[in-house]
């Protein structure tokens, strides 16, 4: 039996990150690359840790039979912009350097 212990100061941005990621791309997840950039993670195997945690402690499903699919099952609050965009949103073709 699994029991939900409240993720660690790292796992809640990370989670923050897929949930406002989710929100606004209509449901489509995040790629584990996207998750390591935008939340400071080197590696794919330390995202797929981080990932493996947050599945542990209750945070989130990563649905099998379907590539990189991540539904988020704990409450968050997710930072918003003026225009209440997501804040945790890295849009896809963007890197963290580059000006808008």
């Amino acid at each position: 039996m699994n029991v939900a212990v409240s993720p660690t100061p790292r796992q809640m941005d990370v989670l923050r990150f897929i949930a406002g990621y989710l929100e606004a791309s209509g449901g489509v997840a995040p790629k584990y690359r996207q998750i390591g950039e935008a939340c400071g993670i080197a590696g794919m195997g330390q995202v797929s840790r981080m990932l493996g945690a947050l599945e542990e402690r209750g945070c989130i499903r990563r649905l099998p039979g379907r590539h990189q699919a991540i539904e988020v099952l704990a409450s968050v609050s997710i930072p918003r912009g003026p225009a209440g965009e997501p804040l945790y949103f890295v849009p896809l073709g963007t890197s963290a350097g580059e000006a808008s």
